[in-house]
């Protein structure tokens, strides 16, 4: 199968489908963390949420600067 095949599956995909296929790659890629970093991660996804809550939110555009892109 060609790259232009499977984007025209993937683009031609119901959204649930696409969602359950982005959670699989998700659920393996974080196998390859130790309880430790997934802890890590989540306690980093968490302030970041509380920080959007409370609207202490960045554009992309500082983001970028941020990361020198």
């Amino acid at each position: 199968m060609t790259v232009e095949q499977v984007l025209e599956n993937v683009a031609g995909m119901p959204s649930e489908d696409w969602l359950k296929i982005q959670s699989g790659i998700a659920d393996m890629l974080l196998s390859r963390f130790s309880a430790e970093e997934v802890s890590e991660i989540d306690q980093a996804l968490a302030e970041s949420e509380a920080e959007f809550a409370r609207g202490e939110g960045i554009s992309i555009d500082e983001m970028r600067g941020r990361l020198g892109l």
